[in-house]
């Protein structure tokens, strides 16, 4: 090994999430009160950092400051330093059990609402040393959250957009079609959604993959066919299908909790293979990759049961 890696004295970590914290508030006094810390020791230590690693991080003058290219690419650097520094702390804390400890598990609201609570309950029988803590979000956030260390793993719908995560698909969620009688019948009849009525079909908002999946999977090419008043969850999704004597599509999850049947939608499988994949992704520098392989499998369990 080579030991003049030792030589220079290295930066606390300490000082590294003070910084963060300053990326993060852009301010010396709330970045201080977030970490808990006086202003003046969250200043010196900024300080002692540029004094260590021989570069300027921020520009100041008496009231402001920005932070130089140099410091933002620090910034980036600190992030992955102490991310991986957190992991190799859980990582030895778990000696020879990698299903002990905690895991913080992203979900996004299509799914959360139908799948945590069993997970939750066979987690506490399979692996009960585990703890999980839930976190709901668009995929986009969480991809982001997963990215910066704010979360563990996420359990997702695919396809996703190109991304850079470990991932392991973990089951296939089928879609039902829901809504008023004759038209559920006639477009199971038909194969034709463009023979609907003009905003007859709706949705969830854009940026819920669930409408991405249905748009593709179902093929609707007609936009007319699609109402413009978007849902921003299943359960509203439904009210409005039932108000409007629409049609909708939800997930098997979602139908086999008894979403939209005691609303009165008639609801039946769409012929075709159409489905989801359901997934988990974590970082690929994660050492924790033995605690999401036991979740992903219980993951499984549930889906394919």
């Amino acid at each position: 090994m080579d030991n003049n890696i030792f030589n220079n004295k290295l930066p606390n970590l300490k000082h590294l999430n003070y910084l963060l914290a300053l990326d993060k508030h852009k301010h010396f006094n709330k970045a201080a009160q977030a970490s808990f810390v006086s202003q003046s020791t969250l200043s010196s230590a900024i300080l002692k950092l540029e004094e260590q690693l021989s570069c300027q991080l921020l520009e100041r003058d008496h009231k402001s400051f920005v932070f130089t290219s140099h410091g933002k690419q620090v910034v980036l650097l600190a992030k992955q330093l102490l991310l991986s520094a957190n992991e190799f702390v859980t990582f030895a804390k778990q000696q020879e059990s990698q299903n002990e400890g905690s895991v913080r598990i992203g979900c996004i609201p299509t799914i959360a609402p139908f799948l945590l609570t069993d997970l939750v309950l066979l987690c506490q029988r399979k692996l009960p040393k585990l703890k999980l803590y839930l976190c709901e979000d668009t995929t986009e956030n969480l991809m982001m959250q997963l990215e910066q260390g704010e979360i563990d793993c996420a359990i997702l719908a695919f396809p996703i957009t190109k991304h850079n995560f470990s991932m392991q698909i973990l089951g296939r969620d089928k879609f039902y079609i829901a809504g008023e009688e004759n038209l559920v019948n006639n477009i199971l009849n038909s194969r034709n959604y463009d023979s609907l009525p003009k905003s007859s079909i709706f949705l969830l908002k854009e940026e819920h993959c669930l409408t991405e999946h249905t748009v593709s999977a179902c093929q609707l090419a007609d936009n007319t066919r699609i109402n413009n008043f978007s849902a921003s969850s299943i359960a509203t999704l439904v009210q409005m299908t039932v108000f409007h004597h629409g049609i909708t599509f939800l997930p098997q999850m979602a139908v086999e909790k008894g979403v939209g049947k005691f609303e009165g939608l008639t609801i039946k499988p769409i012929q075709d293979d159409v489905y989801r994949d359901i997934g988990m992704i974590w970082r690929k520098a994660s050492m924790r990759e033995q605690s999401f392989l036991a979740l992903g499998k219980l993951i499984s369990d549930l889906l394919n049961k």
